[in-house]
């Protein structure tokens, strides 16, 4: 009889590359604490650690079929974050998560914000002031942007030292570019008779002008958030352990690019720019 094993290298490369790839089962999580213990019970590894536990021929294959994707620009995580003005939360939800490897081709995060949106606690149910949506997108501690970030910053080290517990990274991990992208926010639909449950799902783009204006408050926050990045030499890079490094940082609403940074590194839990 025989077995997966048996089949050739190629086919086998083939059928891992499949499994690999598959969408993730789409789980809504709310986010309250930023911790490696929160964002590793989050991440979408169960399948991807059930494989490397079968056999040690599977583990060796599944790593080189990683790095194949690699090589072919196909190691690419997708996430879906949603904050909710005067929520205590924000909300997370995975869409691609190939793996881990020391080396990632991108990470895209889209960035949705929910205005107006009812919060219930203890069968009361509030309206958040717009004062909190002003705390949100400025520039006051806890706005978007830092929890983007620290989340981010969180996200990257835990990834890293997966890896070094499984021994399969020499404690380094490079992205190759990653994109915030920030979608239109959106607003609850006239209930009319529907029901709550129903009502969660029916939303709707706020008008272009108040998009505009909201757009231009994300972008303000972001360049003054990346303008106190600060410097870090080159020539240090040997002294970080892990070593986590990012080619490309770039900023879009809606798909579109508008601005970029280019090597960056994470140390001491900051990010700062590379210089050489």
């Amino acid at each position: 009889m025989s077995c997966f094993l048996d089949l050739p290298g190629e086919v086998r490369d083939q059928i891992y590359a499949y499994f690999l790839q598959e969408p993730v089962q789409p789980r809504y999580h709310g986010v309250m604490i930023i911790s490696e213990r929160y964002v590793k019970f989050h991440l979408p590894l169960r399948p991807y650690w059930a494989l490397l536990r079968t056999c040690r021929q599977m583990e060796r294959d599944l790593w080189e079929s990683i790095r194949h994707l690699t090589a072919k620009n196909e190691m690419n995580y997708l996430l879906n974050l949603t904050f909710s003005h005067g929520w205590p939360y924000f909300g997370l939800n995975w869409v691609e998560f190939p793996a881990l490897s020391p080396l990632v081709n991108s990470i895209t995060v889209n960035v949705d914000l929910r205005l107006r949106e009812p919060f219930r606690e203890a069968h009361v149910e509030t309206i958040p002031h717009e004062h909190e949506l002003t705390h949100l997108l400025g520039q006051e501690p806890g706005n978007i942007v830092e929890q983007l970030f620290d989340y981010l910053a969180m996200l990257l080290k835990t990834l890293a030292r997966l890896m070094l517990n499984r021994n399969t990274g020499s404690g380094q991990l490079y992205t190759e570019l990653i994109t915030l992208n920030f979608r239109t926010p959106t607003v609850l639909v006239s209930p009319n008779s529907m029901s709550l449950v129903l009502r969660v799902q029916q939303r709707a783009p706020v008008a272009k002008e108040e998009a505009k204006e909201f757009d231009r408050m994300v972008r303000g926050t972001l360049k003054a958030t990346v303008r106190k990045f600060g410097a870090f030499d080159a020539r240090n890079c040997g002294t970080l352990f892990p070593l986590i490094q990012i080619g490309s940082l770039r900023f879009a609403t809606e798909g579109q690019v508008w601005g970029q940074g280019n090597n960056m590194v994470l140390a001491e839990d900051d990010f700062q720019w590379l210089h050489y």
